[in-house]
């Protein structure tokens, strides 16, 4: 997954190197929803193994509560990251190109990966609780790279349908 995403960015550096604020935060989105989707897999296995959370899918309350208690994370974690962000290209110099536009598509992109990540993780959580395996040793892994494929992905695909 890594050597795609690589792949992905140096082939559409000239895409990137037009809107540099990008480049400033792409790692730091990259983390923000790899750590998000970790916390998400480890409440998925706690509520697994505890019996909060039946290894069926079903809609669930404890579900609901962990969901919107990530998005208001996620969205909180992200204001104050294009807040960073921003600052940071204003004290550097990098020229920040239609602030609203680039607050619009990395919104869109962080939350469509999100809700991506959350239908993946839970799937992914019960299968592995049914057939007896930890779903942390499997998931945390796989949401590390596939966070570092999509996030580049999405951001990218939303640079060109938009621009």
């Amino acid at each position: 997954m890594g050597l795609i995403s690589g792949t992905l960015l140096s082939s559409n550096k000239e895409l990137l190197s037009t809107i540099p604020i990008m480049l400033l935060i792409i790692p730091a989105l990259n983390s923000l929803v790899g750590d998000i989707s970790t916390v998400l897999v480890s409440r998925l296995t706690t509520h697994l193994y505890i019996g909060t959370l039946l290894p069926k899918i079903q809609k669930s309350d404890r579900l609901k509560e962990d969901f919107y208690g990530l998005i208001i994370t996620l969205l909180l974690s992200l204001g104050a990251l294009l807040i960073l962000g921003y600052l940071m290209g204003a004290l550097t110099g990098i020229g920040i190109v239609n602030p609203i536009f680039m607050i619009f598509i990395i919104t869109i992109t962080i939350l469509l990966i999100f809700f991506i990540m959350f239908i993946t993780l839970f799937f992914g959580a019960i299968f592995l609780f049914k057939r007896g395996k930890d779903p942390n040793n499997f998931l945390i892994p796989f949401v590390t790279s596939l966070a570092d494929f999509l996030t580049p992905f999405f951001l990218i695909l939303f640079i060109i349908i938009f621009i």
